[in-house]
């Protein structure tokens, strides 16, 4: 569907199925836009792979997707112009991630 594949600004969610972490990240890559993705996720291992394999400017981990203070954009591919804020806009040819994990370890 379009509303995939293109890059959607607004109070947008649409959910798809997928059978497994390999295909959920197979899915999120088959895109010309990269700019902010979201992982939702008790288990931190997939999280972290899910983070590292997936091809986004910024990831948000468990968490609403709103910045650090310390952070800054970074868009992949179609999206954004890579690390646009202070120094980090003369690294023009260098992909940035970013990624913002909320993890609330349960101690039993």
């Amino acid at each position: 569907m379009e509303i995939i594949h293109k890059e959607i600004f607004g109070p947008v969610l649409p959910i798809v199925k997928f059978k497994n972490l390999d295909e959920a990240i197979e899915m999120a890559n088959d895109s010309e836009y990269g700019l902010t993705s979201s992982i939702y996720t008790q288990n931190i291992d997939v999280a972290m792979r899910a983070a590292n394999e997936i091809k986004f400017g910024e990831t948000y981990i468990n968490r609403e997707n709103f910045e650090a203070m310390q952070g800054f954009h970074a868009g992949w591919r179609k999206s954004g112009i890579g690390g646009d804020d202070g120094k980090h806009g003369v690294e023009e040819f260098t992909n940035t991630h970013v990624v913002y994990l909320q993890y609330n370890q349960n101690k039993k």
